[in-house]
């Protein structure tokens, strides 16, 4: 028994002094339970806004503004319908010199509301004069910290400025917003323009698609059609501002970077009478930029004094004074005027050879072609066409471009304009012999096919060719009968201008031999189908013998061997051993691997099919072109159109 008593004890003491912690710990102040595993890492949406003390709108704003997001942990512990963020990012934005910004302009429109309660409207304008603003110059640098950065960020900027651009000044968007959109989209272009950077076009129903190589970097944005876009409620625009906020800095930034590296002034002039007569890359005036001045070692002229306080051998004495000093001064001064025409040669004979070397090693045949691809021709413009995206698209490729307005570099009378690009049915007026007129679309084929295209595809009231994606390569799925057509030509060789104005013509010739070998063609038809009728007829002719000899060998009461397998049969059986292998090698996958598999076959089975649609598709319209072929050729009016459901 004592010896259980002791043991008894010793346990009872181990247990009170573990009780002791434990109270310890409870009452102790500052201590905290560190957190463990999801609820450590992540903060959910709402304790972050209590922590940082501001309201959601500004935490979505800030948030927008530093590049925050939320994030999806693998274990929700508020919940799956709660938003949770990264606890080091919102730690991160308690240190943010924005958010201080933010609470003094939460306190400035509660004076401001106070004001207006008050009926004090002159208190009010005086405090709103003196609303607090704050820059993102900053914020820009730590998220770009280099040119490349920023550059590759572009994308979403350009489309979003672009379409704010586009939109009319509303209650949801202040008209200064838009102007400013305006602007930025306009220094852009004027730099895309000069420097004839543009790459590849593409119309489309969202607006025309973009792409330009800027900087080694390819940037490819949309911008909407010229429309008269009004805002909607259905778009929250809180939200799109922050963005258009944070973007509109950042493409000013790239904006003066771009035309620091030209040598040009930021930001440039606009010529308010060529503004508003509607023009507007050519509204802009890009001067250099003036360069520093040069401190001046001139010495100030001396003070007059009166004459008749000076005696003429002193009067002689400072005159000579006053020459030494001029010439020194011009000497110096012409020395130091020497200097710098040096330097400034020997820089531009530097940027010129990097220049030079640059284009030489960048630019491929292919983009020297693209970038004179208009240098012989003289464009116009008629009023009903997009006259702002063709002339960014002229401009781009070397061409000159002119319109119907009062500042055009040329009229419509000038005789040295060889397209004139309309968009009417019919051709105003007497046509002109030494032009061609053409439809707006064939100024963005042009550039996707690197080469001048046949005009007379692209004739007013006629219909065009299909415009084809250059964004579309075409290697998987469905490829368009116009695009093997140019694979062949090219092919062939006969992929500049020449070869498809033969094309062109060859046109005519090949519908008049369809129509003169129409009767082969039929005769050809009956027969294949007779060969058909013959090959059924042979095949029930074994079918029958086969079952002959079946029904012989079991009256004999001998096993028929059977029939001799078809070459699909064989494949098949040849296949199935190459199939078990397959699925023997998925069963011994892991699951990981597994998934990441059905996933990629699904995603090549979705495109088979939608390419099936589109062969499907292209065969129906090739046998209503045929059908109808025939019976011109039968004398038969052709069957109208059904009327879309």
């Amino acid at each position: 028994m004592g010896k259980n008593a002791t043991h008894r004890e010793k346990k009872d003491a181990k247990r009170a002094i573990k009780d002791k912690k434990k109270f310890k710990n409870k009452n102790s102040i500052g201590k905290a339970k560190k957190k463990t595993g999801s609820a450590g890492r992540y903060i959910t949406r709402t304790q972050a806004v209590n922590r940082l003390q501001v309201t959601l709108k500004d935490f979505r704003r800030l948030c927008i503004l530093k590049g925050i997001y939320p994030r999806e942990p693998k274990k929700k512990f508020k919940g799956s319908n709660t938003t949770y963020y990264f606890a080091k990012d919102i730690l991160f934005l308690s240190h943010e010199p924005l958010l201080q910004k933010f609470r003094e302009q939460k306190a400035f429109l509660k004076k401001i509301r106070r004001a207006c309660g008050r009926h004090e409207k002159k208190l009010a304008k005086r405090l709103d004069a003196r609303r607090p603003v704050y820059k993102l110059d900053s914020l820009i640098r730590e998220r770009y910290p280099t040119f490349s950065d920023a550059l590759q960020d572009l994308d979403d900027a350009l489309c979003l400025t672009f379409l704010f651009a586009s939109l009319a000044s509303s209650k949801f968007v202040p008209g200064s917003r838009i102007q400013n959109c305006k602007r930025l989209q306009r220094e852009f272009h004027s730099y895309v323009a000069r420097t004839r950077s543009l790459r590849k076009v593409f119309i489309s129903i969202k607006g025309i698609y973009y792409q330009a190589e800027v900087g080694g970097c390819t940037l490819t944005w949309v911008e909407p059609h010229a429309f008269a876009q009004q805002p909607t409620m259905s778009v929250d625009y809180r939200v799109m501002l922050s963005f258009l906020e944070l973007y509109e800095a950042l493409l000013t930034f790239v904006n003066f970077k771009l035309y620091h590296e030209l040598g040009l002034a930021y930001p440039p002039e606009i010529d308010s009478a060529r503004d508003a007569s509607g023009a507007f890359l050519s509204a802009m005036l890009l001067k250099e930029a003036e360069p520093l001045a040069a401190p001046s070692l001139a010495l100030p002229a001396p003070r007059p004094m009166a004459a008749a306080r000076l005696s003429e051998a002193e009067a002689a004495s400072l005159k000579r004074k006053i020459e030494q000093i001029d010439a020194a001064a011009e000497g110096g001064q012409a020395e130091e005027a020497a200097e710098e025409a040096r330097e400034a040669e020997g820089e531009e004979a530097a940027a010129t050879a990097e220049e030079a070397a640059m284009l030489d090693e960048a630019q491929s045949p292919e983009v020297a072609a693209l970038r004179s691809l208009f240098a012989k021709c003289v464009i116009f413009c008629g009023r009903e066409t997009p006259v702002a995206s063709l002339e960014l698209l002229v401009l781009a490729c070397g061409g000159r471009v002119g319109w119907e307005g009062e500042v055009s570099p040329f009229g419509a009378e000038d005789p040295t304009i060889t397209h004139q690009v309309m968009d009417r049915p019919q051709i105003p007026g007497t046509p002109v012999a030494s032009r061609e007129y053409v439809q707006p679309q064939w100024v963005f084929d042009c550039i996707n096919a690197r080469s001048l295209l046949p005009p007379q595809r692209y004739k007013p009231g006629v219909k065009c060719p299909a415009h084809l994606s250059p964004f579309q390569d075409g290697a998987e799925g469905y490829v368009p009968l116009e695009r093997v057509r140019q694979a062949m030509m090219e092919a062939a060789g006969g992929g500049g201008a020449e070869g498809q104005v033969q094309e062109g013509e060859n046109d005519d010739a090949e519908e008049d031999d369809e129509d003169e070998d129409g009767e082969e063609d039929e005769e050809d038809e009956e027969d294949e189908e007779n060969e058909d009728e013959e090959d059924d007829e042979g095949e029930d002719v074994e079918d029958a013998r086969e079952y002959a000899k079946e029904l012989k060998a079991e009256l004999a009461g001998k096993a028929y061997s059977a029939r001799k397998t078809k070459p699909a049969a064989q494949a098949a059986t040849k296949a199935s051993p190459a199939k078990e292998e397959k699925e023997l090698a998925m069963m011994m996958m892991p699951r990981k691997k597994r998934r990441l598999y059905d996933m990629m076959q699904h995603g090549i089975k979705k495109k088979e099919s939608a390419a099936d649609v589109l062969r499907k598709k292209r065969e129906r319209i090739e046998e209503e072109v045929s059908k109808a072929k025939g019976q011109w050729r039968a004398g038969k009016k052709p069957p109208k159109k059904p009327k879309k459901a």
